[in-house]
């Protein structure tokens, strides 16, 4: 690929990592409530979710769910409950939140790293979108595919960490801006009811399409 090919992929590619999706929700919750250094090493629970995902799509994973469309319902109906169960939790986790509140900032570090792993892969359609995202810009017949596929997926990896830690940045601002139980309720239950209404829309299209 050529280096005009590999900045077109930068550009197409920041958009995508730094969009409001459910991990990045989580990232921005997580800031709020443990502060930028523990939203962070939770934030890396989500890589190597996403890095099964690209190497999903290397191998054509997306044709087998594409063949096998009742594979892919069922996965998508289980993945949208999951994150819709994410979002009614935290919801009603935001309505028990106190101005003295610290339950949140002193939540395990293993269990933040696994929600974020958890949500990474619970979302089947990345898989297609990856898929369909990358051969724009290395078909498979490509001379060297693999080595430049592997490259492609660090260099996912690492936009994901950067536009990730963003949003663990901006959600530590808030306690400053708001005051820590003020900014935090909101935190959960903004983020909560997004990740509600994303986790029923992603289940409901498996459902009645």
């Amino acid at each position: 690929m050529t280096t005009g090919i590999w900045m077109l992929f930068i550009a197409a590619s920041l958009p995508v990592h730094v969009a409001p999706g459910p991990n990045n929700l989580l990232a921005i919750r997580n800031g709020a409530a443990m502060g930028i250094r523990r939203a962070a090493a939770a934030m890396l629970g989500r890589l190597p979710g996403y890095a099964l995902i690209f190497l999903a799509a290397g191998l054509g994973m997306a044709a087998l769910l594409v063949a096998n469309p009742m594979l892919l319902r069922g996965l998508t109906i289980a993945g949208g409950a999951y994150i819709a169960w994410l979002g009614v939790t935290a919801m009603a986790k935001g309505g028990n939140v106190s101005p003295s509140s610290t339950a949140a900032a002193a939540r395990p570090i293993r269990s933040a790293v696994t929600e974020e792993f958890a949500t990474a892969v619970s979302n089947p359609k990345a898989i297609l979108f990856a898929t369909a995202f990358y051969a724009q810009f290395l078909p498979p017949t490509t001379e060297n595919y693999a080595s430049i596929f592997a490259r492609m997926v660090i260099l996912s990896l690492t936009l994901e960490s950067g536009a990730a830690l963003l949003w663990c940045a901006a959600g530590a601002l808030l306690p400053a801006l708001l005051g820590r139980g003020r900014s935090l309720a909101w935190v959960m239950r903004a983020s909560g009811g997004t990740l509600a209404v994303l986790g029923l829309l992603l289940a409901a299209r498996a459902v009645f399409t």
